[in-house]
């Protein structure tokens, strides 16, 4: 978004007078932020995590379709974004399972509902459209891998053939944009060659106990990819290539950096690749070290890990799941101190200490403040997803 558009949000924002109490209270938020984080209990982020969920169900049922959708303080609801559906789907069965869930019916009907939603769209390539679904654009990758999450977990639930089918149709596709290099070359976002495919190759992994044919060939493939990313990354753990922009790729934001460290992290677990690990625990391990010294992460960061911007929730949400993940193999009290920290201001950031109704509660904002320069004035559903698997697994380990 361009200055222009930004100070038009701005004024678009400040007519409603439910809007200024948002921003009174986000003020306050912000002058009051460290006692916030000390007087937090378990109890509140048991409760934001029933309110998160509650939120996402929320956003598949208000629209046209079973398909999520994101918020807007100045315009309402979207229309449904299938790549985002395709990824909170797990994230809604993993929280219909727990014993005391308040919407456990719900939160399993609405992942079933967006998963058949899914079906129904699947582009004859086998691909995922692009963007929201009122934009009719073409399959892209990054956006079909994400939807091969839903699919696996809704296969976990069911062992439907048409769940198989799907993600095989996908998956062929997608390994169809692999180049001689290992970079995915064609139709991906902005038809940009960009490091975070990791988190496109990690999901098809997830697959490969299911089709024990392709097993072989589709490592092979994994690996060709992750020894690309590799080859983007300097010495101080940073990597190229890594923004959703163009004129911002010299400093990409922390989102897509924990798109691109989660990936390849994963990938290494999955396949026992040391190398591919170590790769991730130094940007990771940067990233972690600033937030306990600071308690605050920047947005953006250029090569020298220097920061800009306002924080942005989605992106730390990943990087507790990410932390957590690195805890649980590597037991280093780092990890597990940046997770629980992260969890903490997370919660704090997605109450908003005014009344609320069903198009807030529970949200976490794209920006922090909530009118910083990633999804300005805006609810993604992306974020509040990262934030309730993170509250989902303090409760499973740590309760």
């Amino acid at each position: 978004m361009g200055a222009v558009g930004y100070i038009r949000n701005w004024t678009i924002f400040l007519k409603k007078y439910d809007h200024w109490r948002f921003l009174l209270a986000e003020v306050n938020k912000i002058v009051y932020l460290r006692s916030y984080l000390k007087h937090q209990s378990s109890q509140d982020r048991n409760q934001a995590m029933h309110h998160a969920a509650k939120w996402l169900i929320n956003s598949m049922i208000t629209g046209k379709d079973a398909g999520s959708s994101t918020f807007y303080f100045n315009t309402s609801w979207t229309s449904s974004y299938p790549e985002t559906t395709g990824y909170i789907i797990p994230t809604l069965l993993r929280y219909s399972s727990i014993t005391d869930s308040a919407w456990s019916v719900e939160s399993k009907q609405a992942a079933v509902a967006a998963g058949k939603w899914l079906l129904g769209i699947q582009h004859a390539d086998g691909g995922w459209p692009g963007g929201y679904v009122h934009q009719d654009r073409p399959s892209v990758v990054f956006n079909s891998g994400q939807i091969l999450r839903g699919l696996h977990a809704l296969h976990h639930v069911d062992q439907s053939e048409d769940w198989k089918g799907a993600a095989k149709r996908c998956i062929d596709w997608i390994w169809e944009q692999l180049d001689d290099q290992g970079r995915f070359s064609s139709n991906d976002f902005m038809g940009e060659i960009r490091v975070y495919g990791t988190y496109v190759v990690a999901p098809i992994l997830e697959w490969v106990d299911i089709f024990p044919v392709e097993a072989q060939s589709w490592k092979e493939k994994a690996l060709l990819h992750s020894k690309w990313v590799m080859l983007q990354q300097n010495e101080l753990g940073w990597f190229a290539n890594c923004d959703n922009t163009v004129h911002k790729n010299d400093k990409p934001i922390i989102h897509t950096v924990a798109y691109t460290v989660d990936g390849l992290w994963n990938i290494g677990v999955k396949l026992s690749n040391e190398d591919f690990k170590e790769a991730a625990l130094v940007p990771a391990r940067v990233l972690a070290t600033e937030f306990l010294s600071r308690g605050m992460l920047s947005g953006r960061y250029t090569k020298n890990w220097i920061g800009s911007e306002s924080f942005i929730p989605t992106g730390g949400a990943q990087l507790a799941i990410l932390w957590e993940s690195i805890f649980q193999i590597t037991g280093e009290p780092i990890w597990e101190e940046a997770f629980l920290k992260m969890n903490i201001l997370l919660v704090a950031i997605a109450k908003r200490g005014t009344r609320e109704n069903s198009e807030t509660l529970g949200a976490l904002p794209g920006s922090f403040p909530f009118w910083g320069r990633y999804e300005t004035f805006g609810l993604p559903n992306w974020a509040t997803k990262y934030m309730l698997d993170s509250l989902l697994n303090e409760r499973e380990k740590y309760s």
